[in-house]
C-alpha cells in the first residue's frame, strides 16, 4: 500500500489501486491536449473581492497613495495648461516677465511630480507586497486546512504556481490597475475637460474617435481574458512537470525515460512560450492601434485648424495648448489598454488562487476535548469509497484493546493503508462507525484526535533543516535538547548522529538526501517517541531495510511500542509474527484474523503466502 501521510507536509500519501491517478501526471497530460483551466467569467466580482478584502484593511496607506496620484494627475494637466498662456501672454506678447514666471512654475509642477511619482508608486508597491503576502498566507492556511481528498485532486506544480507566480500577478492586476484607473483616467478626464473648455468645436472630432477607441479596447479586452487563462495554464503545466522530474528522477533515469520526459517538458515549454508570445503580441499590437486612432484624429485636427472659420476663433496659444492637449492624451489612453493586459492576467491569477482559498476546510464539528486516549479503537461496519461509486472497504469489524499491536497484511490494494488513514480522519468513512475509547472519532476535536497517533513509514517525510529539529517536529509545543537527545536514544539513532558533522545540528538535505534509508527511519521513529502519542501506526516501516537497518528499527520499535496500540501494515510476514491479533485483507475484506499460530493452523490465505516468503529460505513451515 501507499505511504501514511505526515500531516502538515503537503504530500500525497496514498499510492495503491484505491486511489485517484496521480493528479499531477493528470494534469500535465490534460495540458496537452484542451485547456482545462478555469471559466472566467465576470472580472467584476473578482477585483471587488481583491479591493473590499485586501485593499481596504490597509485604507489608510491606500488613501495617501490615492491622493498622491490625483495631485500626479493634476500636474499632468497643469503642464498642458501652461502652454496657452506661456504663448499668448508670454512669447507672443514678448512680456519676459510673464515668460520667467512660467518657467518657474513649470520647474515647480515637474518636482511636484517627482514627489508625487515616488509616494505614489512606493506606497502602491507597499500595498501590493501586503496583498501578495496575505493571499499566499490565506491560501497556505486552507491547504493547511483541506481534507486529505482535495490532494488527491490537487497537482502539486500547479498549487506551488499558484502561491508563488500566480499571487504575483495578482498584485500586478491591483497595483497597476490603481495606478493606471486613477493616475491616467483622471489625467484623461482632466486633459479633455481642458480641451472641452478651449475648443468645443475642435472637440468633437476627438468626440467621434472615442467610440472606436471603446471598441478597440472592448475587443482587446476578451481577446486578453482568453490568452491570460491560457498562458496560466500552461506556466503551471511547465511547473507540474519539473516537480514530477526533481522527485522522480530515479525512476526516470532507471527506467530509461530521460528522452520522453524530455520530449514531454519540451512539448508543454513550448506551449507556455506560444501561448506568452500571443499574448504579447495581443498586448503590443493593441498600444500602436490606439496610437494610429489618435493620431488620425490629430491629423483631422491640424487640417481643421487651416481653415478661416477656425483660425479667426483660435489664438496661437490655444490651437498648441490644444494639440499638446491630444498629443498628451496619448499616454493616459495607452497606459489605460496596457494595464488591462496585466489587469485580466493578475483577475486570472486571482480566481486560481481564491478557488483554493474557497475549497472547504476538513469537517471538525466534534466539541470533545481529549488530553491522552488509552488506546482502544473498535471500528464497526466501516465501508469506504474514495468517489462514492466502488467501495474499497466492506463492512470492517475490528476491536483492538489498548496496548495491543494489530498487524494487517494482505497483497497491494487490498485496503490497508485506506483502513488506517480513517483513524485519524484523513478520510471520512461513508458508512459504518469508529470509536475510540468507546467514543465515536467524529465528536472529538480534530486537533486533539490526531494528537493521539504517530506515524512511521517506509516514505518518511524529512525537511531540509538540522536533526534536531527534524525530531523535534514530533512535538508541536516545542521539546527540549534534553528530550530530543532522549528520543534519539530511544530510536538507536544517537549512535549515526554523533558521527555526523555537527551531530544534532548537522543540516540534511531535502527530504533527508544526506542520509541513508536506515538513518532516516531511526529518525521518523525519534520523532514519533517525542510525541508520545497512545497509537502508533507504522506503514511498511521496513520494507526497503537491509538486515542491519532492519534490525536497528525491528529494536527501536519494541521500545517505541511499549505500552501503547498499534496498528503494523507489512507485507513482510516475518516480521508481524509476535501481533496480538493479525488481519489478512483481500478486496477490501477481513478474510482471515488470529494471532501467528492459528493463522498457520489454518492453512489459509495467510499460510500459504507465508510459506511461499520462506520458501527460498529452506521451505520452512508452519
Amino acid at each position: 500500500m501507499g505511504r501514511f501521510p505526515v500531516v502538515g507536509t503537503g504530500r500525497r500519501s496514498l499510492s495503491s489501486g484505491n486511489t485517484p491517478a496521480h493528479p499531477a501526471t493528470a494534469s500535465a497530460s490534460s495540458a496537452d491536449g484542451a485547456d482545462t483551466a478555469t471559466d472566467q467569467g465576470p472580472s467584476w466580482p473578482v477585483f471587488r473581492r481583491l479591493l473590499l478584502d485586501y485593499v481596504v484593511p490597509q485604507w489608510r496607506v491606500a488613501l495617501v497613495a490615492t491622493a498622491t496620484m490625483l495631485a500626479y494627475a493634476a500636474s499632468e494637466a497643469a503642464f498642458v495648461a501652461l502652454i496657452r498662456p506661456l504663448l499668448d501672454d508670454g512669447l507672443v506678447a514678448q512680456d519676459a516677465a510673464v515668460i520667467r514666471f512660467y518657467a518657474a512654475l513649470l520647474v515647480g509642477i515637474l518636482i511636484l511630480q517627482g514627489i508625487t511619482f515616488f509616494i505614489s508608486q512606493y506606497l502602491t508597491g507597499l500595498v501590493g507586497r501586503e496583498m501578495i503576502k496575505r493571499l499566499r498566507l490565506t491560501a497556505h492556511d486552507r491547504l493547511l486546512a483541506l481534507p486529505q481528498a482535495a490532494f488527491d485532486h490537487l497537482s502539486t506544480g500547479q498549487t506551488i504556481s499558484r502561491l508563488t507566480y500566480e499571487a504575483e500577478q495578482t498584485a500586478n492586476a491591483s497595483t497597476k490597475a490603481a495606478i493606471t484607473i486613477i493616475r491616467d483616467g483622471v489625467t484623461a478626464v482632466l486633459v479633455l475637460g481642458y480641451m472641452v473648455y478651449l475648443s468645443p468645436r475642435l472637440m468633437l472630432i476627438t468626440g467621434l474617435v472615442l467610440p472606436v477607441i471603446a471598441g478597440l479596447v472592448a475587443t482587446i479586452n476578451h481577446r486578453f481574458r482568453q490568452l491570460s487563462r491560457r498562458v496560466h495554464h500552461a506556466v503551471g503545466s511547465v511547473g507540474t512537470v519539473a516537480e514530477e522530474t526533481v522527485h522522480a528522477h530515479p525512476e526516470i533515469k532507471l527506467f530509461g525515460q530521460a528522452d520522453h520526459e524530455r520530449r514531454r517538458f519540451e512539448r508543454l515549454n513550448e506551449r507556455s512560450r506560444r501561448q506568452s508570445m500571443k499574448f504579447a503580441a495581443t498586448r503590443f499590437a493593441s498600444v500602436p492601434l490606439i496610437r494610429l486612432t489618435v493620431g488620425i484624429a490629430l491629423a483631422i485636427t491640424l487640417n481643421l485648424v487651416t481653415l478661416d472659420a477656425v483660425v479667426e476663433a483660435l489664438t496661437v496659444g490655444t490651437i498648441s495648448s490644444f494639440i499638446g492637449a491630444m498629443l498628451l492624451l496619448n499616454r493616459p489612453l495607452k497606459g489605460l489598454v496596457k494595464v488591462n493586459a496585466d489587469l485580466q492576467k493578475g483577475l486570472t491569477a486571482a480566481r486560481r488562487i481564491f478557488e483554493i482559498i474557497d475549497m472547504p476546510a476538513e469537517r471538525d464539528d466534534g466539541m470533545r476535548t481529549l488530553a491522552r486516549a488509552q488506546g482502544h479503537i473498535a471500528l464497526d461496519g466501516v465501508r469506504f469509497s474514495y468517489d462514492g461509486e466502488r467501495e474499497v472497504l466492506h463492512g470492517i469489524d475490528l476491536e483492538v484493546a489498548a496496548g495491543e499491536t494489530v498487524a494487517l497484511t494482505g497483497p497491494s490494494g487490498s485496503g490497508k493503508s485506506t483502513l488506517v488513514h480513517l483513524l485519524p480522519r484523513f478520510y471520512e468513512a461513508t458508512a459504518g462507525q469508529i470509536r475510540l475509547d468507546g467514543v465515536p472519532i467524529t465528536e472529538y476535536r480534530l486537533a486533539d484526535l490526531r494528537r493521539q497517533f504517530a506515524p512511521v513509514s517506509q516514505d518518511t517525510t524529512l525537511f531540509n533543516t538540522t536533526v534536531a529539529e527534524n525530531i523535534a517536529y514530533g512535538a508541536p509545543e516545542g521539546a527540549s535538547r534534553a528530550a530530543i537527545e532522549r528520543a534519539a536514544e530511544v530510536a538507536y539513532a544517537r549512535g549515526f548522529i554523533e558521527q555526523l558533522p555537527h551531530g544534532l545540528d548537522t543540516e540534511i538535505g531535502e527530504d533527508g538526501a544526506l542520509l541513508s534509508g536506515g538513518q532516516r527511519q531511526r529518525i521518523a521513529i525519534a520523532r514519533a517517541v517525542i510525541k508520545d502519542a497512545p497509537v502508533l501506526i507504522l506503514d511498511e516501516a521496513t520494507a526497503s531495510l537491509d538486515t542491519e537497518s532492519e534490525r536497528y528499527i525491528h529494536a527501536a520499535f519494541e521500545r517505541l511500542m511499549a505500552g501503547r496500540t498499534a496498528f503494523v501494515i507489512a507485507h513482510r510476514l516475518s516480521t508481524v509474527e509476535g501481533a496480538g491479533q493479525i488481519l489478512f485483507l483481500e478486496d477490501g475484506r477481513i478474510v482471515e484474523r488470529g494471532t501467528h499460530a492459528e493463522l498457520l493452523a489454518r492453512n489459509g490465505r495467510y499460510a500459504g503466502l507465508y510459506r511461499m516468503q520462506l520458501a527460498p529460505q529452506g521451505g520452512r513451515s508452519g
